[in-house]
């Protein structure tokens, strides 16, 4: 079995969380919402290194990774895929603008947006990240 490891960045300001949506034309998850974030793509970045990266590819904002707050899995279609296992972090951020502008085509982000915490739940959020998120929603 192989094993991957992903971070998600919980990045709040004045209040709201941002969060992202799958374009429809994502492979696995189109038009749910998530945290931003990632899986580490290279051994020779430490998990904090990882984690400034991929949010700044994706949102564009400059982190400083934090606690953990969430620990949760997934696997990737089908048997012979990895096992995705993520943590959420707390991340503050320098500011909130968001700029999307550096994120790649295979991330299939759609859009951002900031939502209220009492918003979140409704959303249409990943199924597998769906207790993580309500865990950091109770620890925020």
């Amino acid at each position: 079995m192989c094993v991957q490891f992903a971070q998600k960045a919980v990045i709040e300001w004045q209040g709201r969380l941002l969060l992202i949506k799958k374009s429809s034309d994502d492979p696995h998850q189109p038009g749910r919402w998530e945290l931003p974030g990632g899986r580490m793509k290279t051994s020779d970045q430490s998990p904090d290194e990882a984690l400034v990266r991929e949010i700044r590819e994706e949102v564009g904002l400059e982190v400083r990774p934090g606690r953990p707050l969430a620990l949760w899995s997934w696997q990737l279609d089908g048997e012979r895929t990895p096992t995705v296992v993520a943590v959420a972090r707390l991340c503050t951020a320098s500011d909130d603008r968001v700029d999307m502008s550096g994120n790649d085509e295979q991330d299939f982000i759609e859009k951002y947006g900031w939502f209220e915490r009492e918003e979140v739940l409704g959303l249409n959020l990943i199924p597998s990240a769906r207790d993580a998120i309500e865990t950091v929603l109770a620890s925020l």
